[in-house]
């Protein structure tokens, strides 16, 4: 089954960031009893990636400082932190200049929103798809470094449904 995880979607936690740090801003955790495959690779666009679609925003309605960075982190038991999943991005600049239509747009700039995992080339060499397994356990987070803070009333954030599968 594909699912659509975003800020209204019943596995996810909306938080807000502390400024000048990476925090997360989005918690993602499956029931109890299933698990989420979040794959690193979908069949659109062209580059390797997790396309992920955002506006994010403050509590004036503005979109958040270009400099924001951005980034997937996996947190499970037996972690002392959540440990860094995907490269860091070190600007939002997508987010800020593309509606979440344009970014979802194929042939044009869904590109410009994948994230890319770090596992990708050891899983590519091995004939695998890059992936993070979430159990019901985990986490995995939408962690973000921004000098102001996410105001989730006038935010949203979605990973594409291709990318996410329930088991």
């Amino acid at each position: 089954m594909t699912k659509q995880i975003s800020n209204a979607h019943e596995y996810a936690d909306e938080r807000t960031n502390v400024t000048g740090q990476m925090t997360p801003i989005l918690g993602v955790s499956p029931d109890e009893g299933l698990a989420l495959i979040i794959r690193g690779m979908v069949a659109a666009g062209s580059d390797r990636g997790i396309p992920i679609f955002a506006d994010l925003q403050d509590s004036n309605g503005d979109p958040l400082p270009e400099d924001t960075e951005i980034a997937l982190r996996y947190d499970a038991p037996g972690l002392d932190q959540p440990q860094v999943v995907s490269f860091i991005w070190d600007h939002i600049r997508p987010y800020r200049s593309l509606s979440i239509n344009e970014q979802m747009d194929e042939d044009k700039y869904l590109d410009q929103t994948k994230h890319v995992l770090k596992n990708t080339d050891q899983a590519l060499r091995k004939g695998e798809v890059p992936q993070v397994n979430v159990r019901d356990i985990d986490e995995l987070q939408v962690a973000i470094n921004s000098s102001v803070q996410i105001d989730w009333s006038n935010s949203k954030l979605y990973f594409d449904r291709n990318a996410v599968r329930e088991v």
